[in-house]
């Protein structure tokens, strides 16, 4: 026998003032990513997308290339 699991979702509006329970799920359909609560923070946690990844990375290698640059 299956089980189908649902979980709630809402635009970034209606995420930023839920507060889920210990461990709940959520999703932001604004932001295309999950968000995990620990049943006080209102908004949860967002997790990184691999956009949010990799615009980090490059961030860090353009600053690390700069810093670098700067020492000579």
């Amino acid at each position: 026998m299956s089980t189908q699991v649902q979980i709630r979702k809402g635009n970034t509006s209606q995420t930023s003032t839920f507060t889920g329970a210990v461990a709940e799920i959520t999703v932001d359909t604004d932001k295309k990513t999950l968000v995990v609560h620990d049943g006080s923070t209102p908004g949860g946690i967002p997790l990184a997308t691999q956009a949010n990844v990799t615009a980090s990375a490059a961030s860090a290698a353009g600053d690390a290339l700069a810093f670098a640059i700067a020492l000579g």
